[in-house]
């Protein structure tokens, strides 16, 4: 068996796809009729796809995920993204007569480049678009956004996330490093990702309504209520 990702970090994603397209497979009835392709054996096909691949590429053994360093990660993740979304729509709000200055700070703090992957779930886009907002914050930005009547504490929350999760530097340097590779193997992990966070996209929007539904459909909480013997 060739292993082509060891971070349990990195591994638990393709846990997080199988249990994504489990739920597929289970309200395909509902889902087909808003996707051509998405049909019952579509949804098998792919079930079957990513189970190959699990048994190709992946240890069996799927402990870390059980680690509270793990979770801790994903905590931060979460939170992270829920302070960067709140903060995104209040200078949407705040800026919307301001055109120019809105699209040069989303710009600036990363959010042009990286916030659309990350809200999917991608962990290389959320760890760049916090050190991107990190880096770039300056204090002149910053008084401009408050003086419209955003918190400092919401910035600030944003700004602890950046550094918590550099305390997971190691964890991002091995994506970063495994995201390089050119391997068939590689491509195929990549091209799996990519197919599940396009249904996550489209699946949460149909379940806008049905919160249950919905967060089976949510990457990051998949991936926080991972437990070994998901595998």
């Amino acid at each position: 068996m060739e292993t082509v990702i060891e971070c349990p970090a990195n591994a638990a994603t393709i846990l997080a796809c199988r249990k994504i397209a489990k739920s597929f497979r289970e309200n395909i009835y509902e889902l087909y009729r808003i996707r051509e392709q998405w049909n019952p054996a579509y949804a098998t096909s792919l079930k079957s796809r990513i189970d190959d691949a699990f048994r190709k590429y992946y240890l069996k053994d799927f402990s870390a995920i059980s680690d509270e360093k793990y979770h801790e990660w994903h905590e931060v993740m979460a939170s992270g993204l829920q302070n960067l979304k709140v903060l995104r729509a209040a200078l949407k709000v705040d800026f919307k007569e301001d055109k120019q200055f809105l699209n040069e700070t989303f710009k600036k703090l990363g959010y042009s480049e990286y916030f659309e992957d990350a809200k999917s779930g991608d962990y290389l886009s959320f760890y760049k678009l916090l050190s991107t907002f990190s880096e770039n914050l300056d204090a002149e930005t910053r008084n401009k956004i408050t003086a419209k009547g955003i918190p400092h504490f919401l910035i600030d929350k944003v700004c602890m996330a950046a550094e918590k999760i550099e305390d997971y530097r190691c964890c991002m340097e091995s994506l970063i490093s495994e995201s390089n590779l050119k391997t068939d193997a590689q491509q195929e992990i990549t091209g799996i990702y990519e197919t599940i966070r396009d249904i996550c996209t489209i699946a949460r929007a149909y379940y806008q309504f049905d919160p249950v539904k919905r967060d089976k459909f949510d990457f990051y909480k998949v991936m926080v209520k991972l437990k070994p013997s998901d595998n």
